[in-house]
């Protein structure tokens, strides 16, 4: 009993048999793959090398980002403080002048904070926002509509841009029967 794939069949062409032709066109194949298995290679080392150097970019980069918002907040009130020396000045000069008023020294002083964004909070008559305000004590009331609102400003507060730095230290009304 034979069986087909045994067979061995002939060239007749060249005299060479079919098995032979075979293993050379393996041989072809395997030398194929090894070339196209170097390319991968080579292809994948070029990948790794170029994502290792986007990711050492990377590093490098947030390292310079990070240092240059450490100087931007060392520096960042410089402006402020330039605007203060002129008001430490005039404390100097009424400091040499016993009994002189600084009445103007704090106006001077308020308007450069204003104009930096910060503002004073005196909310006397306001309803309590603890957001904004810290209550100290509460007053009792028996106005119905002065429940919850701020009778008295122990301490003032200062806001910057919307958001609180220091709340106003109050008393706040209780509306008893």
């Amino acid at each position: 009993m034979t069986h087909k794939d045994d067979d061995i069949i002939l060239d007749t062409e060249t005299g060479i048999d079919d098995s032979v032709l075979t293993e050379e066109h393996q041989g072809d194949t395997i030398k194929k793959l090894k070339e196209k298995l170097k390319e991968a290679e080579a292809k994948t080392k070029e990948n790794m090398d170029g994502w290792q150097r986007a990711q050492a970019d990377f590093v490098n980069l947030r390292k310079r980002d990070e240092d240059a918002k450490m100087d931007f907040l060392k520096f960042a009130n410089a402006g402020l403080m330039t605007e203060l020396i002129p008001v430490l000045d005039s404390f100097t000069l009424a400091e040499a002048h016993p009994g002189a008023d600084l009445l103007p020294l704090h106006k001077q002083l308020i308007k450069i904070l204003k104009s930096n964004g910060l503002e004073e909070s005196n909310p006397l008559g306001e309803t309590f926002d603890p957001n904004f305000h810290e209550a100290i004590g509460m007053i009792k009331t028996d106005k119905p509509d002065e429940d919850h609102k701020i009778l008295e400003v122990l301490q003032k507060g200062y806001i910057m841009n919307g958001k609180s730095l220091r709340p106003a230290k109050v008393k706040v009304g209780e509306f008893t029967n």
